[in-house]
């Protein structure tokens, strides 16, 4: 992890007493890959991806699963394939199912996916994003492709706790970081190990065909 930045590490930043308002670390082994939709084949991708994978492309800001892989709504006709499989070759995997509807591309080696999580991760968030990030507004299984510290980062609720998870370009990593740290410092902030992307479909978070 000390890859993307050396002020990294695992332990604790910022307020050093009490609860951490946030905790925050790594998922590794993820692949991903963009999908984009030919000229009028949006509703053939969706229908491809529904018969190969369980769950059609989501149609608006929203994250929906499918047997092992999530699909991001990007922008119309634009979805991000995510999944665990890190050693699998997604590219490959989705050219099939998507031929002559969507073009795939590979995009694992060039994102950082953070999941965070913690009493105040709402608030940390509100410094720096747009969006309105209120639980009656923001629930889990959305998603927002936005700007924060003049990043393009791409962000989804995964669940009520609330925990959400991050995509930043890896190399605006190291200045994503420095903006996240320091607007949760003053409420105190953990970085745990990294550990390996696990698809999940939690029953409140999407709208996934079974």
């Amino acid at each position: 992890m000390a890859e993307h930045d050396l002020a990294w590490v695992p332990g604790r930043f910022g307020r050093p007493h009490g609860t951490p308002g946030l905790r925050v670390h790594e998922l590794t082994d993820v692949a991903l890959a963009s999908i984009v939709a030919r000229r009028g084949q949006a509703t053939a991708a969706a229908t491809a991806a529904e018969r190969s994978f369980g769950c059609r492309l989501p149609d608006r800001a929203r994250v929906e699963l499918g047997h092992d892989i999530a699909f991001l709504w990007v922008g119309p006709g634009q979805w991000l394939a995510v999944t665990g499989l890190a050693t699998t070759d997604l590219e490959s995997r989705l050219a099939g199912p998507f031929a002559g509807v969507a073009a795939v591309v590979d995009q694992s080696g060039g994102r950082v996916m953070l999941e965070l999580e913690g009493p105040r991760v709402r608030d940390v968030l509100a410094k720096g994003f747009s969006i309105d990030l209120d639980p009656r507004v923001f629930t889990a299984g959305r998603v927002a492709a936005t700007l924060v510290a003049h990043l393009h980062v791409q962000l989804w609720q995964v669940d009520d706790a609330p925990r959400y998870r991050i995509l930043v370009v890896r190399t605006y990593f190291a200045s994503f970081w420095r903006w996240l740290g320091s607007s949760a410092a003053e409420f105190g902030g953990e970085v745990l190990e990294s550990r390996r992307y696990v698809h999940t479909a939690p029953a409140a978070a999407t709208q996934s065909c079974p």
